[in-house]
C-alpha cells in the first residue's frame, strides 16, 4: 500500500482513463488501433507513477514539514527502495511507449526529463514550476492530437482546460505549501508575493477558463461551473485542500460533457 501512496496510484489510473477516453471522443472520426491505446495509456499510467515517485524523493525534507504521513517521511518506504522503484517505472514507461511506436518512445522520454527537471530544478521557480506541472497535464489528452494530427476541437478545448484548471491548482497548492517550501528557500508564487495576489491570479484564470468554455459551448458550463464557484467558496475561506479537488471535479465534469453519443 506504501508504494502505490508512492506512485498516487488513483492519480495515475484517471490519467490513463483519461487518456484512453480522449481516444474514444474521436473514434467516430478516425480509425482506432486499439492496441495503440492500452499501450500509450499503460504509458502514462506509469510515467505519472514515475513523476509521482520522483516527486517525492526530491521533496522528502519537505514533506517532512507539510506531509509527515506521506510514505518517505513516515519511514514506511526508504529513499533507496524508493530509487530502485523509480528505475522500473521508467523502464515499463519508455517500454510501452516505444510499442506504440517511435515518436510516442521520443515523446515519452521527453515527458519523463520534463518531470525530473520540474523536480529537481523547476518547482521553486515562482510560475515556471506551475505552468511545467500544467503542461505535462495536457499530455493525455494531446496524444489522440499527435496520433491523429489536427484539427481536433474537442480534444484542444480539453487539452486548455487541463492546463488552465492544473495552473490554477498547482498555484494553490502552492499556496497551501507555503510553510514548507519557505523552509528550503523556494521561491514560489505566493512566497514571493502574497497569498491574496496568488488567489487574484487563481481567480482570473477561473475566468479565463470559463469564457472560454461559454465561447466553445455554453452547455459546458453547467458541468464546470459550480465547482469552480466551490473552489472559488473554499479558496477564500483558505481551504486550499478542497479547492484543489473542487478544481479537479470540475475538470471531470468537463471530460464527461464530452461522452460521445
Amino acid at each position: 500500500m506504501a508504494y502505490l501512496l508512492l506512485c498516487r496510484v488513483w492519480n495515475a489510473l484517471f490519467a490513463a482513463g483519461v487518456c484512453a477516453y480522449s481516444f474514444f471522443i474521436v473514434k467516430n472520426n478516425f480509425e482506432i488501433n486499439y492496441s495503440d491505446v492500452l499501450f500509450l495509456s499503460l504509458g502514462i499510467f506509469f510515467l505519472v507513477c514515475f513523476a509521482n515517485a520522483h516527486n517525492d524523493i526530491i521533496d522528502f525534507e519537505i514533506d517532512k514539514i507539510n506531509r509527515p504521513n506521506r510514505p518517505l517521511p513516515s519511514g514506511r518506504i526508504r529513499i533507496k527502495a524508493a530509487y530502485k522503484l523509480l528505475g522500473i517505472l521508467l523502464f515499463f514507461t519508455i517500454t510501452f511507449s516505444l510499442l506504440a511506436g517511435f515518436k510516442f518512445a521520443f515523446l515519452f522520454l521527453a515527458a519523463a526529463s520534463l518531470c525530473f527537471a520540474y523536480n529537481r530544478l523547476l518547482k521553486g521557480l515562482p510560475l515556471v514550476g506551475n505552468f511545467t506541472v500544467a503542461l505535462l497535464s495536457t499530455m493525455p489528452v494531446v496524444i489522440p492530437v499527435i496520433n491523429f494530427g489536427l484539427p481536433q476541437r474537442e480534444l484542444s478545448m480539453l487539452a486548455f482546460l487541463a492546463f488552465m484548471l492544473t495552473f490554477a491548482r498547482e498555484i494553490t497548492k502552492d499556496i497551501e505549501d507555503m510553510e514548507g517550501d519557505r523552509s528550503k528557500n523556494l521561491k514560489t508564487f505566493p512566497l514571493l508575493t502574497s497569498i491574496n495576489l496568488s488567489l487574484a491570479l487563481v481567480f482570473i484564470i477561473h475566468f479565463q477558463c470559463l469564457l472560454q468554455i461559454a465561447i466553445f459551448n455554453p452547455f459546458l458550463l453547467i458541468w464546470a461551473a459550480p465547482f469552480m464557484a466551490i473552489s472559488i467558496i473554499f479558496a477564500v475561506l483558505k481551504k486550499w485542500n478542497i479547492s484543489q479537488n473542487m478544481l479537479k471535479l470540475a475538470m471531470l465534469g468537463c471530460l464527461a460533457a464530452f461522452l460521445p453519443l
